[in-house]
């Protein structure tokens, strides 16, 4: 989770991942690589796993923290799971979301990962998964820019 200054805009970051996994010549590539990703995302502290931070519905145990920063008005997004494949995707999901304004989280409509998971033999559960956590990360930007919004 470090900040940067200025982000790339979560549209070149979309055809970034894109490339990345077109690139890729089979589905045992793009999971070593999702593993590889998932890896190198920073932890959730152990207390941040709690039942109110879960996801529920999700085939694997997820968590997903998100604060906004009072500073730069952009959102925190914190990320957990006992999987490694789940991981790998949770860090695609913070390529995307994490440190941006949540009008920016908002306006820009999920459908790469339609496209990353159509056609690409993950299960739908995982995939069912992946798009709760997309839910999550949205409801609390818009609770961000709306208070009292959040539903």
């Amino acid at each position: 989770m470090g900040a940067t200054l200025e982000a790339e805009p979560i549209e070149a970051v979309e055809h970034a991942i894109e490339a990345e996994f077109d690139a890729l010549a089979d589905f045992s590539a793009r999971a070593a690589h999702l593993v590889a990703l998932g890896r190198a995302i920073e932890r959730l502290p152990g207390e941040a796993c709690c039942e109110e931070n879960r996801v529920a519905g999700c085939q694997s145990l997820v968590w997903v923290v998100v604060q906004g920063d009072p500073a730069t008005r952009r959102l925190r997004i914190g990320v957990e799971s006992d999987s490694a494949l789940m991981r790998g995707l949770l860090a695609l999901v913070l390529r995307l979301y994490d440190d941006r304004p949540p009008a920016a989280i908002l306006a820009h409509e999920p459908a790469v990962i339609d496209r990353l998971l159509t056609g690409r033999s993950l299960a739908p559960s995982r995939a069912n998964g992946l798009h709760l956590v997309v839910r999550r990360i949205r409801a609390a930007a818009r609770a961000h820019l709306e208070p009292g919004a959040a539903s």
